[in-house]
């Protein structure tokens, strides 16, 4: 009788497993978002950065910057020195998700 009752519930557990696994997928997460490590090459300020004109943080005292959740397609980069120099630079990059790498040089 106990033996019966361990195999129905080990059964059970099987099929409730493979319910889940099938009502809620198999797990796989596909990102639709990247990390951006931006770095001003040219100069060590601070500069406040715009991604497709949208303000998003400001630079640290080396000139750079990582933002998270970028969206995943092609970019527009814009950094804006906070001096009276008033530099400005722009970088087009495509981003995938994962780790990505923009430079701008200011002039």
């Amino acid at each position: 009788m106990k033996k019966n009752i361990i195999i129905k519930g080990v059964l059970l557990l099987i099929v409730l497993a493979v319910l889940s696994i099938g009502f809620g997928g198999c797990g796989v997460v596909i990102s639709t978002t990247g990390t951006v490590h931006i770095t001003i090459a040219n100069d060590n300020y601070w500069y406040d950065i715009y991604i497709d004109g949208v303000w998003q943080a400001l630079t640290d005292g080396s000139g750079n910057l990582t933002i998270y959740n970028v969206p995943i397609g092609n970019h527009l980069f814009e950094a804006y020195d906070t001096s009276w120099w008033n530099l400005y630079g722009y970088k087009w990059k495509y981003i995938h998700a994962g780790t990505n790498y923009v430079t701008i040089y200011t002039y």
